[in-house]
């Protein structure tokens, strides 16, 4: 307790500090119980509110501490307007299902910081009753251990809730776009006479949790264990599709690279890493599969593998996604979710990935590499190129079903990089 307490001076001292007259500085922690506070979920709950803070403010500097009173930030911004800063801290606080878990106190010429019953604003509840929290602590109504596996469960269900949104966005934005050179979007059937929208839409719909799922093992689970896990995962998830569609594959080569992805996520978040890091996981997660590529299995992937020397999917996870990490690029140019940005990314995809799906319809090496040109020669946004390209596909039956899903994995780490990982 000494230390926590020598902790919380040295706090106030680092502010004083950096504080300039009539500046407003913001500071950040985790509002978490118990004597040991510099825990994964402390630094998940900071790295969340970190960006919400740089979504909300202009920020001039921060400062990051790491002291036995758990980890915090001090932030310097650009606003004048204590109470509307105040307001809108409380707001960030509000704004998540885990936002009670985090404190922004506002701070101004003083070290005494602006508080809610300064604006009558109502004071936070206990975490898991109605009760004042002071009144709580005072009666021991809750026992440490309850409060702790309170947040671990709130924290576990934002992150499903949260994977589960931005994976049903990040496939539906890749299925909703059109033309799209043979695969099935909301106004063509493309070159897949078994499939359509609708099936599509129903499939998303079957296999989000599942990836949902994987994210949240990798959040919970150490690295060398993740793969096995999301491969049962991954089993059960294609299992069910097939049962929902009449055994149609609509999404099978997506499950495999979204749920590595998807994994990788999670278990940045929990571990404290860096966005740059995810490709790293990937392929650290990946390892196994050069096994399977020796497999000796007869699925088409591993044929194309034993003829061709094609990795195909596998490939873009042992490798850490390195087509994605180029075609990313073209997205940054566009920085929105247009027609014309994915379609340009999709074809820088279609440039750089071996598709065994495109493979697999071409029917020969020859005519794989006709159709990867003829995609890859547009070098800018022309539908009627890309219409009169994407009538070719549809007519001689051809589909980039591994590129098209590669481009929603790219979706998914776009949005996923702006929800979580703030990087100036």
């Amino acid at each position: 307790m000494n230390d926590i307490l020598a902790a919380r001076e040295r706090e106030i001292q680092n502010l004083q500090k950096v504080m300039k007259e009539d500046n407003i500085y913001l500071t950040l922690k985790a509002n978490v119980p118990g004597e040991v506070k510099r825990t994964d979920i402390s630094a998940f709950l900071i790295k969340l509110a970190r960006q919400r803070i740089y979504q909300t403010f202009h920020v001039k500097s921060e400062e990051f501490f790491d002291d036995f009173d758990g980890f915090y930030y001090i932030f310097e911004i650009e606003e004048k307007s204590r109470l509307e800063v105040k307001l809108q801290a409380v707001a960030i606080e509000e704004k998540d299902a885990v936002g009670r878990y985090i404190d922004i106190d506002v701070f101004q010429n003083e070290t005494k910081s602006l508080s809610r019953s300064d604006l009558n604003i109502k004071s936070r509840k206990c975490f898991i009753c109605d009760e004042n929290p002071y009144i709580c602590i005072r009666n021991q109504t809750h026992s440490l251990e309850e409060i702790k596996n309170k947040i671990y469960n709130d924290v576990i269900d934002f992150l499903e809730n949260k994977a589960t949104q931005i994976i049903s966005e990040s496939i539906f934005l890749e299925l909703n776009l059109d033309p799209k050179f043979g695969m099935v979007t909301a106004k063509s059937q493309g070159s897949h006479s078994d499939m359509n929208y609708e099936l599509m839409k129903r499939s998303i719909g079957i296999i989000t949790p599942y990836l949902a799922l994987m994210a949240i093992s990798g959040f919970c689970n150490p690295l060398e264990e993740i793969p096995a896990i999301i491969k049962n995962i991954g089993i059960k998830a294609e299992n069910m599709m097939l049962k929902g569609t009449g055994n149609i594959n609509t999404y099978k080569g997506l499950i495999f690279s979204l749920g590595y992805t998807a994994s990788a996520f999670g278990y940045l978040l929990k571990n404290n890493l860096a966005f740059f890091q995810l490709y790293d996981v990937v392929a650290a997660l990946g390892e196994h599969l050069h096994q399977e590529l020796e497999s000796g299995g007869e699925t088409f992937g591993l044929q194309a593998y034993r003829q061709y020397g094609f990795l195909g999917a596998r490939g873009e996870i042992i490798k850490g996604l390195p087509t994605i990490q180029e075609a990313i690029k073209v997205f940054e140019e566009y920085q929105e979710f247009s027609d014309r940005a994915l379609t340009m990314t999709l074809i820088r995809i279609i440039s750089l990935s071996e598709d065994t799906v495109l493979l697999k319809r071409a029917g020969s090496l020859e005519r794989y590499e006709y159709f990867k040109q003829k995609v890859s020669s547009i070098e800018q946004y022309d539908k009627n190129q890309i219409n009169q390209i994407t009538n070719e596909c549809i007519k001689e039956n051809i589909s980039f079903g591994g590129s098209s899903d590669l481009l929603a994995v790219l979706i998914f780490i776009i949005k996923m990089k702006k929800e979580f990982f703030y990087e100036k």
